[in-house]
């Protein structure tokens, strides 16, 4: 198994300790270097293979986000810090996830879960064409004639340029089977397809006419969506 290689960039000692703890429980990752400014750490990204960036924000001289302006080929990065209002700008630069310390084990596992799960295309595939289960029978849907998908509990209704389908899968089986790259959750019951917005608010998009709700927990996806529009 190849491990993915971490690298944790924080002034503070007692963070290293706990992600180091952290690290050593998971079998896929190895640390590859620990650096206590951003500036050692672009000089160990220009010679290293970086996969997994632990990234403090509030660090002297140049701060995290500083550091993610300068790297063309940035890693997967995961915030760590004692800072909640960084939040919704560590988005802009597309992290994986923004940890707040002290860190626990469990919310740490989740994050390094996102970027394994990201490199492993048999639990994660995606298709250009799918086969969906419509009642009795098998229905072929191409991803790009979908516009959204609304969660019905255990079934999902799939919104076509024409029509829509009650299809037999949960949302997030569903999002597991979508190009990850064309389509988001903003919602907890709504996945849609980024180049079929039409409008962009504060709370909601406007897709195929229809206004749908944009969820607290999601609102960060609205940043990645307008990169993609």
């Amino acid at each position: 198994m190849n491990k993915l290689n971490c690298l944790i960039v924080d002034d503070e000692l007692g963070a290293h300790y706990v992600l180091e703890a952290h690290i050593a429980k998971v079998q896929a990752l190895k640390i590859i270097g620990n650096c206590y400014n951003a500036l050692e750490a672009a000089n160990m990204l220009h010679r290293e293979r970086v996969d997994i960036l632990f990234l403090d924000i509030n660090m002297p001289e140049l701060t995290g986000f500083d550091l993610l302006k300068t790297l063309p080929n940035r890693p997967q990065v995961i915030v760590t810090t004692a800072y909640s209002e960084f939040a919704l700008e560590s988005y802009e630069y597309d992290v994986v996830d923004y940890l707040l310390k002290p860190i626990s084990f469990s919310r740490f596992l989740k994050a390094v879960n996102k970027v394994i799960q990201q490199g492993d295309t048999t639990t994660a595939p995606t298709a250009a064409t799918l086969e969906l289960k419509t009642g009795n029978t098998q229905t072929t849907v191409e991803a790009d004639d979908i516009y959204y998908i609304q969660s019905l509990g255990n079934y999902v209704k799939v919104f076509l340029e024409n029509r829509s389908l009650v299809v037999n899968a949960t949302t997030a089986e569903m999002e597991k089977l979508l190009p990850a790259q064309r389509f988001i959750r903003i919602h907890k019951s709504y996945i849609i397809a980024a180049e079929k917005v039409e409008t962009i608010g504060v709370r909601h998009v406007i897709i195929q006419g229809a206004t749908l709700p944009v969820g607290q927990t999601f609102k960060m996806n609205l940043l990645k969506l307008k990169d993609k529009l």
